[in-house]
């Protein structure tokens, strides 16, 4: 077989994710019905419920300062929907994903229904995030898109950071990487003040996380790595 050629899912990993999608769609249909705290819960399970179907784990590396309080722009890299996964079990807040992963009306009533915010390259998404920022939430956004290859984060967008800028919000850059094992590493690293322009923001973020792909490993001295297996009803409350 063609090692460029992705190799179709086994029998047994489709009958697992199964259910699991068919629960992710019923909540994702009903998340409108609750709170956001409900819907932020929904999203946390869902998410470990998919990773754990793919016998996959999630291993965190904590930064050498812990992340400030209030509003948090969390920016991180993503080849696909397991990295988003990984970051949503480790890093509870609203999630902005690339058009690309919900690519077709369905994924995309799914995901704004679940509360997710889909970037299409317009401006209403910005304006949206700089909205829940100054309201004090946290939202991860992936400003590289979803195309780059593993082991390259992508150019981080500008455009992404602005909204830090006009809420004055933290960014929190955050590397996710597959490693062997079954194991997803999501590090967290240093926070970033949020400063007077975008460009210098989203340079800072690209180059901290690019160091722990290229690197392999954290861009800071040795930190204390904890383990989090992800499973049903898994909902931490922030990194």
């Amino acid at each position: 077989m063609d090692p460029c050629t992705p190799s179709p899912t086994p029998p047994a990993a489709r009958t697992a994710m199964t259910p699991v999608l068919a629960r992710a769609a019923v909540r994702a249909a009903t998340a409108s019905w609750g709170s956001d705290r409900r819907r932020q819960r929904l999203r946390v399970r869902t998410s470990a419920e998919v990773l754990v179907a793919r016998g996959l784990r999630v291993r965190v590396v904590c930064p050498p300062v812990a992340w400030p309080r209030g509003p948090r722009l969390v920016v991180a890299n993503a080849a696909g929907w397991t990295d988003v996964l990984a970051l949503a079990t480790v890093v509870p807040g609203i999630p902005v994903v690339d058009a690309a992963l919900a690519g077709t009306p369905l994924p995309r009533t799914l995901a704004r229904r679940g509360g997710l915010l889909v970037d299409d390259g317009g401006s209403g998404v910005g304006t949206e995030v700089t909205l829940l920022l100054r309201r004090g939430l946290t939202v991860t956004a992936h400003p590289g898109g979803t195309a780059a290859g593993a082991g390259a984060p992508g150019r981080f967008r500008s455009d992404a950071f602005a909204p830090a800028v006009e809420a004055q919000a933290a960014v929190c850059p955050v590397a996710v990487r597959q490693v062997d094992g079954g194991v997803v590493e999501v590090h967290l690293l240093s926070a970033l003040e949020p400063g007077r322009a975008p460009r210098p923001l989203a340079t800072l973020a690209e180059y901290a996380v690019a160091q722990v792909l290229e690197a392999g490993g954290p861009a800071a001295p040795a930190v204390r790595r904890r383990t989090v297996r992800a499973r049903v009803g898994y909902g931490r409350t922030g990194p």
